[in-house]
């Protein structure tokens, strides 16, 4: 039995997908706080070609890790938790 042969058409396709797969890149980057005590923390990471994935995966962990200890996304904080951290001068500076 002979090994059946990629149609023609389709290996300029194929060419392109590996190329894209290879050639992307991720990067994120999260920042929280304890909205009691002030302290920040940065999630962030960062990937090339199937690598972006991993660095999507780990960014969604270090968030996990940081919420079981009572940290929030900056964007997520209330009103009122904004105000209190800013009264208590311990709102980040932004950059």
């Amino acid at each position: 039995m002979t090994p059946r042969r990629m149609p023609v058409y389709a290996q300029p396709f194929l060419a392109v997908l590996l190329f894209i797969g290879i050639s992307s890149c991720a990067s994120q980057s999260v920042k929280m706080i304890q909205p009691q005590t002030g302290a920040t923390a940065d999630c962030s990471g960062s990937g090339y070609g199937v690598g972006t994935s991993f660095s999507e995966s780990f960014v969604a962990g270090c968030i996990r890790a940081y919420e079981n200890r009572g940290f929030i996304l900056l964007e997520q904080l209330t009103p009122e938790q904004r105000a209190s951290l800013e009264r208590r001068g311990l709102m980040p500076k932004d950059k």
